[in-house]
């Protein structure tokens, strides 16, 4: 295993970006918590997750692994697939039968 320094917190920006992607997908009131942070793997990896509770079920998603060469928004991709996964497939049925709104920042 790998001894990493920790990351720099996670920033204002990219916290409002995550929270930008939960707000456009889920409804008002469906989004119970969140929390986004650097988690640091067996292999020593550094690794940015957001952890949402909506619906009374959770997600943990990942957006980026530090020292990647992409930046941090990059992953948002990647997470909100994850997350549009998420909400399709719920077990109590919440999501199942919406239609997903379009990604405002791919409406450009």
């Amino acid at each position: 295993m790998f001894d990493l320094p920790a990351p720099p917190d996670v920033s204002d920006s990219v916290r409002a970006a995550v929270r930008s992607v939960l707000d456009a997908l889920l409804e008002p009131g469906e989004l119970d918590d969140w929390s986004i942070g650097w988690e640091q793997d067996r292999d020593g990896a550094w690794r940015l997750v957001v952890d949402v509770c909506a619906g009374g079920e959770s997600h943990r998603g990942f957006v980026h692994e530090w020292g990647a060469r992409y930046p941090v928004e990059a992953g948002l991709d990647v997470f909100t697939d994850g997350f549009e996964d998420f909400i399709s497939e719920s077990r109590f049925a919440w999501g199942q039968q919406r239609e997903l709104r379009p990604r405002l920042w791919e409406c450009a």
